[in-house]
């Protein structure tokens, strides 16, 4: 799933997150996969954040797995069904 990053994100781009992440839940359930940016503290130019930012998915319950070099990280979710 790609997402723009958060200091840009529009609420159209933030619905269509949650669509995604519902559409995925309504296929089957299972683990989802993320690669975001931590920029907490830091300023990040919105066109380097196109896989969306840690506070993004974990507001939507991903959790930090393993860092991936150094501002980026693997974050997982796992969907219920939906019903």
């Amino acid at each position: 799933m790609c997402l723009c990053g958060e200091p840009t994100v529009t609420t159209a781009r933030r619905g269509s997150a949650h669509g995604a992440l519902a559409q995925i839940a309504g296929l089957a359930a299972g683990t989802v996969e993320a690669f975001p940016e931590d920029v907490e503290g830091r300023r990040v130019s919105g066109s380097f954040l196109h896989g969306g930012t840690t506070a993004m998915f974990e507001q939507r319950g991903f959790a930090r797995v393993h860092p991936l070099g150094t501002h980026h990280w693997l974050m997982t979710a796992t969907l219920r069904p939906a019903p």
